[in-house]
């Protein structure tokens, strides 16, 4: 028992999301075989995948099942060390910053085709949640993550209508609150309803 040499094989979990055999085929399929792999698992219920090998990269393996299979995919085992100048380091603030806000732009709209048209070009747009547009009073009324003026702005741009921002609502409670009296008299009246 003493003589035998003792290969330490790196096991690299990964949790990635598989509806069926056919995703789990899939994940297989593209991690056998790769560089230093030499046996994979996956557990459709677990959503977790269990790569083998003594010379496989986690890192590497990571980019592979994100390049190949889908985005959504996460290292359990073993964890990365961050470097500083790392840029996952730097991007989480940012995903703690989304504020939604409601938008009301005055544009022109003569007729339900230019409201149909305003709506479905809006709702393309990336952190858009909810467009209305009302053709009487020529005005659309946005929903989303994207800043007021970016939003005139991809509009005039995309659509090459002239758009005038009348009034901009912060859904975060901190931002109506720096935004002045006014809303707060608002926030007053609402609580005493």
């Amino acid at each position: 028992m003493g003589n035998k040499e003792q290969i330490v094989e790196e096991e690299i979990v990964l949790k990635i999301y598989m509806h069926c055999e056919g995703c789990v085929s899939k994940v297989i399929n593209c991690l056998t075989g790769f560089e230093g792999i030499e046996e994979v698992k996956a557990d459709m219920k677990s959503n977790r995948v269990v790569a083998k090998g003594q010379k496989a990269d986690p890192l590497k393996v990571l980019e592979r099942v994100k390049k190949k299979y889908s985005t959504n995919v996460e290292l359990i085992s073993p964890k990365p060390k961050i470097v500083p100048n790392d840029h996952q380091v730097q991007e989480l603030p940012k995903k703690q910053e989304i504020i939604i806000e409601v938008v009301s732009l005055k544009m022109n709209i003569h007729c339900e085709g230019c409201a149909n048209d305003i709506k479905k070009s809006i709702e393309k747009m990336k952190g858009i949640l909810n467009v209305e547009a009302d053709m009487k009073k020529s005005m659309v009324t946005i929903t989303g993550s994207l800043g007021a003026s970016n939003i005139a702005e991809t509009i005039r741009r995309r659509l090459g209508k002239h758009v005038e921002i009348v009034a901009v609502e912060s859904k975060d409670k901190k931002k109506n609150k720096d935004k002045g009296n006014e809303k707060s008299n608002k926030k007053g009246e609402e609580e005493k309803i």
